[in-house]
């Protein structure tokens, strides 16, 4: 393992090592003074992006370019380009310049949103962490006001700034299954559909046949409770309805947390964290 501390990173060459701090803040200022020679400030240099960073380096035949902190921190302990070769996906190892250009577009373009990516998902992890301690200490002290133990789970609880415009919602998400007993209320269903006529039945017939329909192998669960909300006055239907409830089984729980903001119609809108919501 290379031991010297400090490095620079070139385009060609990869991550290069230096055994003093000087050495590598002389490449920093070769690349510097190549950019600003380009026209571009240091303003400029702080909102760049390391695409366009490299491309205006190699533009001007300089040999260093900066990266965000994130990336070089990854590069650092996972170096992308060693003695002018990289490693692909069987772990062999190619010559830079063998490598298609789109290739290496596609893994700077890859890499460069994972190391960001990588470090906003902890973040949010560890955030939502901080927040259910925080719900759990406010709980503490409302039980110690009222003189009354903590029991149970916490969940499916609601706060509220002072003046309404932030609303904090937990609630406890169940994953549910069903149980061998799903067989005999299916068997139940067909008994009811049998015994009943007209259009009434062969609309129920499509319904029940639908949610009883495995899909990619799996039961439609949301499709099998929703047949509970259907009132029928059959006694083999209410008996079918009965047995499913038996059949439900809790397999896990997990606690979610959202926040909502309240909009000028008085609407409470959810803020969301999950980058496919935004």
């Amino acid at each position: 393992m290379n031991t010297d501390r400090f490095y620079s990173y070139s385009p060609d060459n990869g991550m290069t090592y230096h055994a003093t701090k000087t050495e590598a803040k002389e490449c920093a200022a070769e690349a510097l003074k190549a950019l600003l020679h380009d026209g571009i400030s240091i303003f400029d240099l702080e909102q760049i992006t390391w695409g366009e960073v490299t491309e205006r380096v190699e533009a001007n035949a300089a040999g260093y370019a900066f990266e965000n902190a994130l990336r070089l921190a990854y590069e650092a302990q996972y170096p992308q380009i060693l003695d002018g070769r990289m490693c692909n996906g069987n772990d062999d190892l190619v010559l830079v310049k063998n490598i298609h250009e789109t290739d290496l577009l596609y893994h700077d373009l890859v890499l460069g949103i994972a190391v960001i990516w990588k470090d906003l998902s902890g973040k949010i992890q560890r955030f939502k962490q901080h927040n259910f301690e925080d719900i759990t200490t406010v709980l503490e002290l409302l039980f110690e006001k009222y003189n009354t133990r903590r029991g149970g789970s916490d969940g499916n609880m609601q706060f509220f700034s002072f003046d309404r415009k932030f609303k904090l919602q937990v609630a406890i998400q169940k994953r549910i299954d069903f149980g061998p007993e799903l067989q005999v209320a299916e068997r139940k269903l067909v008994e009811c559909l049998e015994e009943m006529t007209g259009g009434e039945s062969n609309d129920l017939k499509t319904i029940v046949t639908a949610a009883f329909k495995l899909v990619d192998g799996k039961l439609r669960v949301s499709e099998i409770l929703r047949l509970r909300s259907y009132k029928i006055s059959n006694p083999l239907w209410n008996q079918a309805m009965q047995i499913v409830d038996d059949a439900i089984q809790v397999i896990s729980k997990k606690k979610q947390i959202r926040l909502y903001e309240r909009n000028e119609q008085g609407e409470y809108l959810a803020i969301p964290l999950d980058i496919a919501g935004l």
